[in-house]
């Protein structure tokens, strides 16, 4: 989380919002929050029924932490506001997430993008 909050500025000057999955509480979601003034949404996942859903689920056999049925694979996903998918990382460590500059690189292309196709609708 700490990551994504050295990129509020430009989350904020872009109009991105973040979502993240977790599997805490949501009670340990909340504390955690307030302790690291966190702005962004965070959903709790502690059955993993989301992250099943959406294949993230890790299947390595040694992910498996004690009280845990298992941990989701690192990932972030950049969609825009029509929910089109337009950039994924994922990583094959569960400790182990992309870098700051890595996902500010993609959204600058993302928006980069998009602002190209909405320039060639508006002809």
């Amino acid at each position: 989380m700490r990551r994504w909050e050295e990129l509020r500025s430009e989350l904020d000057a872009w109009d991105v919002r973040m979502v993240a999955i977790s599997t805490d509480s949501p009670e340990q979601i909340r504390a955690g929050k307030d302790k690291h003034g966190a702005r962004a949404i965070l959903l709790a996942d502690p059955d993993l029924r989301v992250t099943r859903a959406l294949g993230l689920e890790n299947a390595a056999p040694a992910v498996k932490p004690p009280g845990l049925p298992g941990l989701p694979i690192p990932t972030t996903i950049l969609a825009d506001a029509s929910h089109v998918v337009r950039w994924i990382d994922q990583a094959a460590d569960y400790q182990v997430r992309a870098a700051p500059e890595r996902i500010r690189a993609a959204l600058v292309e993302a928006l980069g993008q998009i602002a190209a196709s909405r320039s060639g609708r508006d002809r």
